[in-house]
């Protein structure tokens, strides 16, 4: 046999051979599992409202197909029974299915709140691709909200009742990344949108959430367009919608000439910048996601969901100085999948 030959022995040997083995690790890892259960361990998922806010659901999903693994309530830990083989690609979903309804859904509600695909039996679950479009994350420095009544800067000039009212754009622009007047947000996916908030005693059981309304950002991030309540219920003003020019976010809370249901424990006009009788401010700045089902609800009924990613002081400073978001990652949602 001549050189060439013997080499072409050698290797049809160490073929089969291999073949024989059961091939490499990569082809073994990559082969179905046939899990009994799916483990899900989970940080800042509380307990929702069944009446208000809904339910959380779990997906298996295999070539684009969802299958229910069932309900569950908010816990850190929470183990779903599954027959299905599952492969290196295949997602697990948690939704948020819509209040009504005491069984569990047959298709996921536009409101997907964690996924990630699994591979070698573990999927790590994040709110990237569910609540965000695409393969974006929450934006760490969005940029400024300021104190500022425009409803009735008109009639009575500038500055009025400026300690009355929060709206988002930049007043000092060349501190921000985007050096214009337009905050940036992420783009989040149809099922979800932003809100704004001015809090007064944040985290106590008496906390007030007074909502500035729903809004989104344009297709490169900008919020520069007004939210769904336009200068607010409660700016003075009686087509509060429609009326005005301002192009972002915000509301004033002036006066109440529409008799609007109203937090008893306040006065109008208020002053954002209150303090307690040992100094302490009152009043935070909150910017949440929430799920876009929860859009027209009635005034004052609104209330915040968990999501909620940036968090302020709204301060003690004068009309005109920038006030910057923060981003607060620690609060958000997140989890991991496991095999079992």
């Amino acid at each position: 046999m001549n050189r060439f030959g013997a080499r072409l022995g050698l290797g049809l040997v160490l073929a089969f051979s291999i073949q024989g083995c059961g091939g490499d690790g990569a082809s073994s890892s990559a082969a179905p599992q046939q899990p009994s259960a799916i483990v899900l361990s989970l940080t800042n998922l509380r307990a929702l409202d069944p009446i208000a806010e809904g339910s959380y659901q779990a997906w298996l999903v295999t070539s684009g197909q969802p299958t229910s693994l069932g309900r569950f309530a908010g816990a850190q830990s929470v183990t779903l029974a599954v027959s299905t083989r599952i492969s290196d690609g295949a997602e697990l979903w948690i939704t948020v299915e819509p209040p009504g309804g005491g069984s569990a859904s047959v298709t996921p509600s536009a409101q997907q709140l964690l996924r990630g695909a699994f591979r070698g039996g573990v999927a790590d679950l994040s709110l990237v691709g569910a609540v965000t479009q695409g393969t974006l994350s929450l934006r760490q420095r969005p940029g400024q909200f300021t104190m500022f009544t425009p409803s009735d800067n008109a009639l009575d000039g500038y500055p009025s009742h400026e300690e009355s009212g929060v709206w988002l754009f930049n007043m000092a622009p060349r501190a921000t990344d985007q050096n214009d007047m337009w905050v940036r947000l992420t783009q989040l996916d149809p099922g979800w949108t932003y809100e704004g908030w001015m809090v007064r005693d944040i985290g106590q059981p008496n906390a007030i959430w007074l909502s500035y309304g729903k809004f989104a950002p344009d297709y490169t991030g900008a919020v520069n367009s007004r939210d769904d309540t336009g200068w607010g219920p409660f700016s003075g003003v009686v087509n509060y919608k429609t009326d005005g020019e301002e192009e972002f976010p915000g509301d004033d809370w002036i006066s109440n000439p529409l008799n609007l249901s109203f937090p008893k424990d306040l006065t109008l006009p208020l002053n954002l910048r209150e303090t307690t009788s040992s100094g302490t401010q009152r009043w935070t700045h909150v910017i949440t996601i929430e799920p876009a089902f929860d859009r027209g609800e009635p005034v004052g009924s609104a209330r915040p969901f968990l999501l909620q990613p940036y968090r302020d002081p709204f301060g003690m400073g004068a009309p005109g100085e920038a006030r910057t978001i923060t981003f607060h990652p620690e609060t958000l949602p997140s989890g991991r999948a496991e095999t079992k």
